[in-house]
């Protein structure tokens, strides 16, 4: 027995919906695909959208070195700390960064290696942070991993001692 029986509103609205459920040749199509089907393939469809935006853009390089898949920065856990996404994105710790915007006058700092103040130039070569390096480099070599690394690695693979790294790190002193 159908429930909209002697309605009038609802005995008018069963052919509409039934012809709504319908394709153009007639068959109905609301039963052939799972809601959570069409909801994942929304979601991929814009993740992929995303990551050629992302892949395209001139902007981000730094963050881009740390994570250049979307899909994987969006199951990394990550700690909310200022520090590292200063790090992971290039802004604010740098004295590259602020010269670019001339908060100081050059980008250079006097760490024994005359060279622009840059991520790289943090994680991989100032002598100031020889300590926080070795203790990074040595946790590092006991997965079998080599030093450098690529930042998505380090990201991906070390996220906690790479954490500890950027934390430990007086940036205000360099």
């Amino acid at each position: 027995m159908r429930a909209h029986v002697g309605i009038q509103e609802n005995e008018m609205a069963d052919p509409l919906a039934k012809k709504a459920a319908k394709d153009d040749t007639g068959e109905l199509v609301c039963d052939k695909i799972p809601r959570e089907n069409v909801i994942t393939e929304g979601k991929e469809k814009e993740i992929t959208k995303w990551q050629e935006q992302w892949t395209s853009s001139a902007k981000g390089a730094v963050s881009k070195l740390f994570f250049p898949h979307i899909n994987e920065r969006m199951k990394t856990m990550i700690q909310n700390l200022a520090e590292f996404t200063a790090m992971v994105m290039g802004h604010s710790l740098t004295r590259s960064y602020r010269h670019r915007f001339k908060i100081i006058p050059n980008s250079i700092r006097p760490c024994g290696l005359k060279e622009e103040q840059t991520i790289n130039h943090i994680i991989l070569n100032c002598t100031q942070l020889e300590n926080e390096r070795r203790i990074l480099l040595n946790s590092i070599v006991r997965t079998r991993d080599t030093w450098p690394l690529p930042f998505e690695q380090l990201k991906r693979n070390h996220i906690k001692m790479f954490t500890k790294f950027v934390r430990s790190t007086d940036f205000s002193a360099l």
